[in-house]
């Protein structure tokens, strides 16, 4: 290569320094030799004065150098660091916002850790992320919902429900938004609802009451409740399966729970995440029943009324995947909306000035739709609507609902829109008899209905040991939350001047034989189903 300011090269010299360049330059300008920069003869001058003039001032240059082209796996050699360092800035070290939400939460967690046989994977850092991203801009309430697990059936509305003891992975809103739910309704007036985003719930908690009652003899609120092995019912006031939960995977991680102390739950959700593989491979068909809600197959209303749940399409497709998969399955027509006025179908008297109004929304139909989607059962629970559910309803579909109820019946429970319990005893026995027909079995859910409805439509159930038809169905649902004694029932409320709706029958058994089953069941029907149309 010649002489470069009076230093000559040996020949071990220049065979490395073409090595070098050799290596370096092949994959800028392949194939090297024929590159215009190797033809330059200013070029390679250039290139080994500053190896030169390097290796004078490095003395470790030339050793790391030749250690770089001794490297048999070594196909690109980088120049050496010593010759780059002095053009480093140096790093600043990255210094976060303080986190104490975060820091209280990731200690408790290292403590169950250490305490629990419970084998915890779960990753904390989305409350850290939260806590930073909402720094400047807290979320009302706090990044963390805490009181995860909830006893209701002390509640004159739901005495007789089965499976009250609830739990919620995600709370403060919901991202279905759904215009007709009580939840909305409940924390919109206290100005928690989605404000801005829905938050997860304190896992710790959840974490350490199933250590507490399955690991230790120590006191707990719920060992009661949890030693029975009672169903938890997952998803109350906001789906524990919003999208969102594939980012922060706190459903997931509960999932793992529920498996590791074998407990019994049923799934309540409009979301078809349940159905993807791998949630689905955390789901155990022994431990879970999974019921969607679907109160609509009309697509075109359901995005105005349901706006960020997925679609009945989507939904109907989820149910499919399980069904295929052996899991217990379940849709809930619920809440079961009307379609005509009042008395349009029991009242033989029925008169309407004008055309009759008909929203468009729930149908007997779509009991077709569900049986093609191989669902084995159906709950219908006809709705209650508040008045700021009422509001919602018309804002979003321009239809006043309020004009298919009877004023005589709107204010049975004092703030809520019922229909009458003649009229909504037509709409269950229509839907069973086309449950019927496609061999889909059908029960009725009566909360918000007024406890007679759950004695007088027995008749109707398919399982006459559950309104949920879960027992017998899933192995592992051995109990129900109608066991709890009332007073223990107390503790875990709001209520505590709660008195049973009627004493003696809030524990009377429930089965083929049992219970004082008063059927209303209508004789004669004014309009048949072939009359329908006004």
């Amino acid at each position: 290569m010649g002489k470069v300011r009076g230093v000559r090269f040996s020949e071990d010299e220049e065979r490395l320094i073409e090595e070098f360049l050799r290596k370096t330059l092949c994959w800028i300008f392949p194939p090297w030799r024929k590159s215009p920069f190797w033809n330059s003869s200013r070029s390679r001058r250039l290139i080994s004065r500053l190896l030169v003039s390097r290796r004078e001032r490095s003395p470790e240059m030339s050793d790391q150098f030749r250690e770089n082209l001794s490297s048999p796996d070594t196909k690109v050699i980088q120049f050496p660091l010593s010759a780059f360092r002095q053009f480093e800035e140096p790093k600043k070290p990255v210094v976060l916002p303080p986190t104490p939400v975060y820091d209280e939460l990731i200690a408790d967690a290292a403590k169950l850790d250490r305490l629990s046989k419970y084998p915890c994977s779960f990753d904390y850092t989305i409350y850290r992320d939260l806590e930073l991203r909402y720094k400047d801009k807290p979320i009302r309430g706090g990044i963390v919902k805490s009181n995860p697990f909830k006893l209701v059936n002390a509640h004159h509305s739901c005495q007789q429900c089965l499976y009250a003891f609830e739990v919620d992975t995600y709370g403060r809103g919901c991202s279905h938004n759904c215009a007709y739910c009580y939840a909305k309704a409940e924390l919109t007036v206290h100005g928690y609802w989605n404000n801005p985003i829905p938050v997860p719930v304190d896992l710790n908690e959840i974490r350490k009451a199933f250590y507490t009652v399955f690991e230790t003899s120590k006191k707990s609120k719920w060992r009661s409740v949890m030693e029975q092995k009672i169903p938890l019912r997952v998803g109350c006031m906001s789906d524990s399966f919003m999208w969102m939960d594939s980012k922060y995977k706190v459903t997931q991680e509960f999932l793992k729970l529920l498996n590791y102390y074998e407990y019994p739950y049923t799934i309540i959700t409009r979301s078809d995440l349940v159905a993807r593989d791998d949630y689905m491979a955390l789901l155990r068909k022994d431990l879970c029943s999974i019921q969607f809600s679907i109160a609509s197959t009309n697509e075109e209303l359901n995005r105005k009324i349901e706006p960020g749940a997925p679609s009945p399409k989507r939904r109907l497709l989820a149910l499919e995947k399980l069904n295929a998969n052996k899991f217990w399955t379940t849709v809930r027509i619920n809440p079961m909306f009307p379609i005509y006025p009042d008395g349009y179908f029991t009242n033989p008297d029925f008169v309407w000035d004008g055309p009759i109004p008909k929203f468009d929304f729930s149908s007997f139909e779509m009991v077709d739709e569900i049986a093609d989607a191989g669902v084995p059962s159906v709950i219908g629970g006809f709705g209650r609507f508040s008045s700021f559910a009422m509001n919602n309803m018309e804002r979003a579909t321009g239809f006043d609902l309020r004009q298919l109820f009877n004023k005589e019946e709107v204010y049975k429970s004092r703030r809520d829109w019922h229909f009458s319990d003649r009229e909504i005893r037509y709409y269950y026995e229509e839907v069973k008899r086309r449950c019927v027909k496609r061999a889909v079995e059908f029960t009725v859910c009566y909360i918000g209905n007024g406890e007679d409805q759950f004695w007088n439509t027995q008749d109707l159930w398919s399982n006459k040991s559950d309104c949920c038809n879960i027992k017998n169905r899933v192995s592992s649902f051995k109990t129900d939350a109608r066991q709890v004694p009332f007073q223990e029932r107390l503790k875990f409320g709001s209520n505590q001047c709660s008195t049973p709706v009627n004493p003696k029958l809030l524990h009377t058994p429930l089965g083929p034989d049992a219970g004082p089953c008063r059927s209303t069941k209508l004789s004669i029907f004014p309009k048949q189903p072939s009359e329908l149309q006004p």
